[in-house]
């Protein structure tokens, strides 16, 4: 009964090791933490929304083409998304119809619009370009309640809200160990980072970045909890195998 004791106390998950960004009581709680949003270049294989409007509807319509889809079912699922987005060849450019190919490889999103504009001049007067990112993916692994990989539509994302969307970290997660790994141009980038701590908003890897994965690691105890049930079932039965050995010496 002793022993069993001990692997229960040992087990327990105490009420500190689920609370995210603890540290924060100890500083004024609208205290400002300021943190620049790391700049995404595209990358090649990467799939764009490309759109550029004149005041020659006709041209706008054979730029714009798309494919026999009608426009308001053009977006709605990632099959459309990749047949009429515009994808990033494996040497950097995209193929525009009339315009021609254009190179966005490396560049932010505000440098390849002004590409596309300066390419669009050419040709078409006060042409408006609208370019945004598409497939913004990232996956979420470990100790999450739905491990996966997900969708951004939206310009920044957080490794908390990634994190929420994958069904937030479960008891057997461990939230001072949570990695991030980065695929850049030389190799993939690592972050560990503790979301119990404060200085986590400050971190290079609290902002994500397309194809980020977050893995969040079990606690060192999760073995000892999954197998808890077969480890108490053993002693019940060793300790009944004691009364048993012992009640028959008695006699």
């Amino acid at each position: 009964m002793l022993t069993l004791v001990v692997v229960l106390s040992s087990s327990c998950t105490q009420h500190k090791q689920l609370v995210y960004l603890k540290s924060l009581d100890s500083v004024n709680a609208e205290s400002y933490f300021p943190k620049s949003r790391p700049e995404y270049r595209i990358q090649t294989r990467d799939i764009l929304y490309i759109r550029i409007y004149t005041l020659n509807q006709d041209i706008s319509n054979l730029i714009n083409q798309t494919m026999g889809t009608s426009q308001q079912n053009l977006f709605q699922n990632e099959p459309n998304l990749y047949i009429n987005g515009y994808t990033v060849n494996d040497s950097g450019f995209v193929e525009i119809p009339v315009l021609g190919r254009i190179e966005v490889a490396n560049k932010t999103m505000d440098q390849a619009i002004n590409a596309i504009r300066e390419r669009a001049a050419r040709y078409l007067k006060d042409a408006t370009v609208i370019v945004k990112l598409v497939s913004f993916k990232f996956s979420v692994l470990g100790e999450v309640g739905r491990p996966g990989t997900y969708s951004n539509f939206n310009n920044q994302l957080t490794v908390l809200e990634a994190i929420s969307m994958a069904g937030d970290i479960t008891d057997f997660g461990n939230r001072k160990q949570v990695l991030v790994l980065r695929p850049t141009k030389d190799g993939t980038k690592t972050f560990r980072l503790d979301l119990t701590d404060i200085s986590l908003l400050t971190s290079d890897g609290f902002f994500l970045l397309p194809n980020d994965i977050v893995y969040v690691e079990p606690i060192k105890s999760k073995m000892l909890k999954i197998n808890l049930s077969t480890i108490s079932l053993f002693l019940t039965g060793l300790s009944t195998l004691i009364l048993i050995l012992n009640f028959t010496n008695n006699l």
